[in-house]
């Protein structure tokens, strides 16, 4: 490892460190940490030369790192999560390429499984299940039996096993959510925020430990995924939807970005009707069908995106000038590398897709480790799965 001041250069690549601009900006979450802060940085991390042909030439990850006054480096973000997402898949798949030899084959496999990723946040069964105010909360999802409840709360809300008092209501919700997010750096919070939080709080107070990784998947699919408008099919037919679906994506995977993007998702895009209107020759093929093919294929493009990104991460970590110690390796792993407490998924794929995550994670970041966070976690798409 060539190493100076400010910068440190290895097989894992090269980290620039610098002062931030003065101009960047943290949100309010991150700028209360950053107060409490001793100092803040830019981590800048670029490939090393064997992997650069398989990059574009402006390639580098930025991260905000924020050292508290217990001296632990916390690393943040400076992109939203889609764009971070799609920068750690390029260069996590580069890596993969050069040092565990994929194939041409199986790289375009890769490409098209981050594709079919992309799909799965955009098709309208992934959940949408935001809670951006109040009457949401009165929402009757189909399916939730008629016992006379007004609210889609959960019922057993801020309520342990062996509690006495009743379950949260809206009302207990929106009070404790606004207190913790004022605790949390929102000096005003929005109604979305005061319900993550007001879940957040909830969950603290209960916290729930599951060992089952089919039980996390479950969970995990639940949150992502509204699967009611889907029809399951034999074996055979799975297997031929699946390699028409396959089929039809390598057919557009050299046409040009923006026409890609209007075949694949754009506003009048037919992508299930065609697979659906082919002639199988098992049984006869449904939207619902396909819908159902597609989701299951998202779930593994799911796990194929985690793949590159931990081992970006990996990379990122190890060309450090100065290592993680053992907190910081622990917070860092837990938000950016996969976790065998979310289905062997990083965090970073989840929290803004499943809302009720960001909280916890935010805390993690800021420096806040007096919780059960993987508990808090479980508990919080638990509730997710009840609403």
């Amino acid at each position: 490892m060539v190493v100076s001041r400010n910068c440190a250069e290895s097989n894992f690549g090269t980290v620039r460190i610098e002062l931030p601009d003065n101009q960047s900006e943290l949100s309010p979450a991150l700028a209360r940490a950053f107060q409490a802060a001793s100092a803040r940085h830019v981590y800048r991390w670029f490939p090393s030369e064997d992997i650069r042909s398989e990059l574009p030439t402006d390639f580098e990850l930025r991260f905000d790192c924020l050292t508290g006054k217990d001296g632990v480096r916390r690393f943040n973000p400076t992109l939203g999560s889609e764009a971070l997402i799609s920068l750690l898949f390029i260069g996590g798949l580069a890596i993969l390429i050069k040092h565990n030899s994929l194939s041409a084959e199986q790289a375009w496999d890769s490409q098209m499984m981050f594709l079919l990723f992309q799909k799965m946040r955009k098709l309208n069964n992934h959940q949408q299940r935001n809670f951006q105010g109040i009457k949401d909360l009165y929402i009757k999802r189909p399916g939730r039996q008629e016992t006379g409840q007004r609210n889609v709360l959960p019922d057993s809300l801020g309520t342990g096993p062996d509690s006495i008092n009743p379950p949260w209501g809206i009302d207990k919700l929106k009070t404790k959510g606004e207190e913790l997010a004022r605790e949390c750096g929102y000096e005003r919070p929005s109604m979305r925020q005061t319900i993550e939080y007001g879940l957040f709080a909830a969950a603290l107070l209960h916290p729930l430990m599951i060992e089952d990784p089919e039980q996390i998947e479950g969970l995990l699919r639940i949150a992502l995924y509204n699967e009611w408008n889907t029809c399951d099919c034999d074996l055979q037919t799975r297997e031929w939807i699946e390699g028409e679906i396959q089929e039809a994506i390598r057919a557009h995977l050299r046409d040009s970005q923006d026409d890609f993007n209007e075949w694949f998702w754009g506003c009048k895009n037919s992508f299930l009707k065609q697979i659906a209107r082919k002639r199988c020759p098992h049984e006869n093929v449904t939207n619902s069908m396909v819908r159902k093919v597609l989701l299951d294929l998202g779930w593994r493009a799911y796990t194929c995106v985690a793949e590159c990104i931990h081992e970006q991460m990996y990379y990122f970590q190890n060309a450090l000038r100065n290592p993680l110690n053992e907190q910081e390796r622990q917070i860092f792993e837990m938000a950016y590398q996969k976790q065998s407490y979310l289905a062997d998924l990083p965090l970073l794929l989840l929290y803004e897709r499943i809302p009720f995550l960001k909280a916890p994670m935010l805390a993690l970041l800021r420096g806040e480790n007096d919780f059960d966070f993987t508990g808090t976690v479980h508990r919080l798409l638990f509730y997710y799965s009840q609403m």
